[in-house]
């Protein structure tokens, strides 16, 4: 950037970084409280860090989100994507699928743990229509028992906010089934059909479940209220299937996304995927406060989640003495995200306009508001000359990464706006 250039966005870049009350980190005294961006103007002169022999936590299992039978999202198991659309019977055709019994729905068997879908035409309408995965997964258990039928039930893992998690869905009832044990299938792979479960009791529908994770040794004819089961532990143990899934339509997938950045906290890493594969790995800092994730605006910790790159813009950056450890180059991630927001929300650190607010914007892909008590300004920046060291515990921002010059540079060139960025514990 040329000086004449520098100066025209100097007291824009300024206003930015006063605004969203930046997270770059000035160096502590041992005894010295951290200094936040209001006092930082008081603030002693940096001084080296102090450097501790903490032990670094053991390199992250990155290989789990390189899996490519990951979850990229989830469908509806009957009719189109959507769980609507034409079916035929018989020569008739007729529009579109209801839930006949709701999930915790009181009815004749006890407390229905699922959603029971049948065909608008009635009857046995929809026996022999198509049933098909919700998503990419295995296949863990092929069954036929009392009064069920045939069962097939998937594992589903998928990541959550930064975290690999996995659900159960199971299709009970089943005519036929198209898989075995086993299996990995993709996203609405046909699995089976819609039976009338076993010794053909049922007139024709499928009853379907999925199951938390915490289900994962219960046997899939397991039945909540031949067990004693309320309600509250049906909900404790079970997701309402159609909510589930429209919450979970996309979902982030490295395995296939052309730039994708994940951050280990523990080790101090952050990596560049591209197509399933390591781009890029460069060695960061993060916060004072390493362990645990951000939800309070001067809590000196790091978020952890799902974010995206919103911001860039290089340096020099000008405006009081703090604001030479941004370093290179600046580039802001949307913190705080939805589950961010909900967390808030449900601590009564911020208000429901507040909430609506946050995820308003993250829907709309842009910065969520500044100013929240969540705190805001979160990032990837550089460092001060000289750089930080390798050695030591590398806990040294406010909340943000930190990298060295090089590799700023580096990072800065290789990603566009939106990359998304995984920052894990």
């Amino acid at each position: 950037m040329t000086q004449k250039t520098f100066r025209s966005f100097g007291r824009h870049i300024f206003a930015i970084m006063i605004s969203v009350g930046i997270c770059v980190t000035l160096l502590l005294f041992a005894q010295m409280p951290a200094p936040t961006p209001e006092n930082a103007k008081d603030a002693a002169s940096p001084v080296d860090a102090v450097v501790t022999t903490d032990p670094v936590a053991p390199a992250a299992p990155y290989e789990a989100f390189l899996d490519p039978n990951l979850a990229d999202g989830f469908d509806f198991p009957i009719g189109n994507i959507d769980g609507q659309g034409k079916y035929t019977h018989k020569g008739k055709t007729y529009n579109g699928w209801y839930i006949a019994v709701a999930f915790c729905e009181q009815y004749s068997y006890g407390i229905h743990n699922g959603e029971d879908f049948n065909g608008r035409g009635g009857g046995d309408t929809d026996l022999g229509q198509p049933v098909y995965s919700i998503g990419h997964g295995k296949v863990t258990h092929v069954t036929h028992a009392e009064p069920f039928g045939n069962i097939v039930t998937i594992e589903h893992r998928y990541i959550d906010n930064g975290i690999i998690r996995s659900i159960f869905s199971q299709y009970d009832h089943l005519k036929e089934v198209k898989v075995k044990a086993g299996d990995a299938v993709k996203r609405r792979q046909k699995i089976g059909t819609i039976g009338k479960g076993a010794d053909e009791q049922f007139l024709a529908h499928l009853h379907f479940e999925i199951r938390k994770e915490a289900m994962r040794d219960k046997d899939p004819t397991f039945w909540p209220s031949s067990n004693g089961w309320t309600v509250e532990q049906v909900q404790e143990n079970f997701h309402s299937p159609s909510e589930f899934i429209r919450n979970h339509r996309s979902l982030p997938h490295p395995p296939t996304a052309k730039n994708f950045l994940i951050c280990f906290k523990g080790d101090r890493t952050l990596h560049l995927f591209s197509q399933g594969k390591i781009a890029t790995s460069w060695q960061i800092a993060v916060s004072q406060e390493p362990i645990g994730k951000k939800s309070r605006d001067g809590d000196l910790k790091t978020p952890e989640g799902f974010y995206h790159i919103r911001e860039k813009i290089r340096g020099p950056f000008a405006g009081p003495d703090w604001m030479k450890f941004l370093g290179v180059a600046w580039m802001r991630i949307d913190y705080p995200n939805r589950v961010d927001a909900q967390e808030g929300l449900k601590e009564k650190a911020i208000t429901q306009t507040q909430h609506d607010a946050i995820v308003k914007a993250i829907t709309q892909k842009k910065m969520p508001p500044k100013g929240t008590p969540l705190g805001d300004g979160i990032g990837i920046h550089g460092w001060a000359d000289p750089d930080w060291a390798l050695d030591g515990s590398r806990a040294l921002t406010w909340g943000c990464i930190s990298m060295q010059k090089k590799d700023l540079l580096d990072l800065y060139e290789k990603i566009p706006l939106g990359t998304p960025i995984i920052i894990h514990p």
